[in-house]
């Protein structure tokens, strides 16, 4: 059964292996074409949501001002103008442990005795 669509054994597609590649990409033009003009009509028919104002943050208890405003600056320094602050709280650090009192004396008494040898 022999097909003028099919290749046969050894023979590129179209009789020629640069006839096969340039349908190929034309084939891929065509999806990208049709996807852009279905993103065009789907941005189209779709309109984007009105803006919503942003609430007023409330500040919580022991947050000055200034504060807040240097964390919002640096949020929008590292994320992005659109990026925004809905909540700062402060979180209670528990008080160190002896034990990490202790190895923090014993790190910073190894620290000034590797730096009081000469390096070699």
């Amino acid at each position: 059964m022999n097909s003028v669509f099919l290749a046969t054994v050894g023979q590129p597609l179209f009789g020629s292996i640069w006839l096969a590649l340039l349908a190929v990409l034309g084939l891929v033009a065509l999806l990208l074409l049709a996807v852009a003009l279905a993103g065009r009509w789907l941005a189209a028919t779709h309109p984007d949501s009105p803006k919503v104002a942003a609430p007023e943050p409330i500040l919580a208890p022991g947050i000055s001002p200034e504060t807040l405003a240097i964390i919002a600056s640096a949020v929008n320094v590292t994320v992005g103008p659109n990026a925004r602050v809905r909540a700062v709280e402060v979180v209670p650090t528990p008080a160190p442990s002896v034990e990490a009192l202790m190895l923090q004396w014993s790190l910073e008494g190894r620290r000034q005795i590797y730096t009081s040898h000469k390096v070699r």
